[in-house]
């Protein structure tokens, strides 16, 4: 394994055995987002500064604001990378209100996707970026209607971040879901949500496609396979080499790493959420590469929206599996 991604994946382990620790009541999953998250920034989590936002979080949203519950210790991590949280707080705050008189409806994903715009766009051009995601958004209705949902809100944020022409985007976005239905994966929102990261990439979607599809097998055969749930982050992956065979070697690697610490192995994990956070890392890795210039790639302008992309997917799978435990739990 390369020293830097095994340092990262030592990193993210040491960051989660702390807030494990210190935030027992939070579920595993978020957990391991906060974990992660702080690793792909080479951090170590800084437990005072997250209680601490976290009671700012709560200090300025009602009881029942989506600001809350599971988003709130998202947040909380999301935030302590900024200089002014509070300031940047209240920038959230602002983008959520201008989503609503948008036309978007309240849900647990709209801070997350209020998050991409405060963070990526400049405030003189939220109104214009908004209106853009819900332009996005209303395509994505027209074409899945039974499908699209407040959860797609943020994927509809991440491609709001770029300039690419909508109609383009959305034929990209159906060209990826047809191909990819027709060559296996099963019709839902989870392709749909591969399609949408798929969008970003600047190749041609055949291209795209194939690369997913052989990446797809390629992790199942290394007993690496991912859920449905987990197909965003397989369009990350598919967006940041051409080397498919690499690609599937340096996730096996860092899953098999994983498996032997404390609450990443078998009892922590399920497979397919391991190879999500493995996946994770290496895509930082391969986006640090091409950022670097050590790999060249057709991707322009999109690297920042795959980082994004890459963010927003790992936040999606850890809200879905933690909605899926506690609805368990309800039943």
């Amino acid at each position: 394994m390369d020293i830097l991604l095994q340092e990262k994946v030592d990193l993210m382990v040491e960051n989660f055995y702390k807030i494990k620790q210190s935030f027992k009541w939070d579920t595993s999953l978020i957990k391991h987002f906060g974990a992660i998250i702080h690793a792909t920034k080479g951090k170590a989590v800084d437990i005072e500064t997250l209680e601490i936002i976290k009671k700012h979080i709560k200090d300025n949203t009602g009881l029942t604001s989506y600001f809350r519950g599971t988003n709130m210790f998202i947040l909380a991590n999301l935030l302590s990378f900024e200089e002014d949280y509070k300031g940047f707080f209240k920038s959230l705050t602002d983008v959520y209100e201008l989503m609503r008189r948008q036309g978007f409806k309240n849900s647990i994903y709209m801070p997350l996707a209020a998050y991409t715009i405060a963070k990526e766009i400049p405030m003189d051009q939220w109104s214009i970026r908004i209106t853009r995601m819900f332009n996005l958004y209303k395509n994505m209705r027209t074409n899945h209607f039974w499908l699209t949902a407040p959860d797609d809100y943020v994927f509809a944020a991440v491609l709001a971040t770029t300039d690419f022409d909508l109609q383009q985007v959305d034929s990209e976005i159906e060209k990826c879901y047809n191909l990819l239905n027709q060559e296996g994966f099963r019709k839902g929102k989870d392709l749909q949500a591969l399609s949408h990261v798929l969008a970003i990439g600047e190749e041609i979607y055949i291209d795209k496609c194939k690369r997913a599809m052989k990446l797809y097998s390629g992790l199942k055969s290394e007993k690496c396979k991912l859920q449905y749930n987990g197909l965003a982050t397989l369009g990350v992956l598919s967006l940041i080499n051409q080397d498919t065979d690499k690609i599937v070697k340096d996730v096996k690697e860092v899953y098999d790493y994983l498996k032997e610490r404390n609450g990443y192995g078998i009892w922590g994990l399920n497979t397919s959420m391991r190879t999500i956070l493995a996946s994770t890392l290496v895509c930082d890795s391969y986006v640090d590469k091409l950022k670097n210039g050590v790999l060249n790639m057709a991707l322009g302008n999109s690297i920042n929206a795959i980082l994004i992309a890459q963010q927003q997917a790992m936040v999606a799978a850890a809200c879905a599996a933690s909605a899926s435990a506690a609805a368990s739990a309800n039943s």
